[in-house]
């Protein structure tokens, strides 16, 4: 096989330019925090044109690494996630996701009334970092606000109940108090759940 059919192609180097968080926000609020190609969790933010200064809303997909070296790829065998492709797969992820909200039953104040929460708390038994990191690296790198915007900005139920699970326990210390525990109910109830379905 010709080694240039499955190498990545070549552009001109251009100088990257980082992603504002409100706009990474606003990507992942759309994907519901997942691959609009596999709907794995955890994504990465992929260029469609390859220019990494071109932080344009249209120009960019959320993919899990795995579809980002696909994007990257170009194999002569191989049904390739080309520019066309990835846009058209893209939007139809966004269009599922904003449809599911709509039926949602998570109310729209439940992730600041979870970080009104958090203030309060004070330190977790386990850091956030240290909580989320273990599934994905890339969380070492966020602050505990921007771990809670992206794990908490989906629409999908069973993800919602693992996240609250995990914040449940990560605070197992604090939850003898039971003005703080009555707090965490009603966040819970926030997002659609009742706290004893955790």
């Amino acid at each position: 096989m010709d080694a240039s059919a499955t190498a990545p192609r070549k552009h001109p180097v251009r100088t990257r330019v980082a992603i504002p968080e409100e706009l990474k926000n606003q990507i992942l609020s759309r994907t519901n925090n997942r691959c609009c190609v596999c709907q794995t969790p955890f994504v990465q933010f992929h260029h469609i044109d390859e220019d990494p200064s071109n932080n344009d809303f249209d120009n960019i997909a959320p993919v899990c690494p795995n579809c980002h070296g696909q994007a990257h790829t170009h194999a002569a065998l191989t049904v390739n996630l080309t520019p066309s492709r990835l846009k058209a797969i893209r939007d139809r992820w966004y269009t599922y996701c904003e449809n599911r909200k709509d039926a949602s039953v998570i109310g729209a104040s439940g992730l600041l009334r979870l970080k009104n929460l958090v203030n309060e708390l004070g330190y977790a038994d386990h850091s956030w970092k240290k909580m989320f990191s273990t599934v994905d690296p890339a969380y070492n790198e966020l602050s505990r606000d921007e771990i809670m915007n992206r794990v908490f900005s989906t629409s999908n139920r069973d993800d919602l109940a693992v996240a609250l699970e995990t914040v449940k326990q990560m605070y197992s210390s604090k939850w003898s108090d039971d003005r703080l525990l009555q707090k965490f109910k009603v966040v819970c109830n926030a997002f659609g759940f009742d706290y004893d379905e955790l």
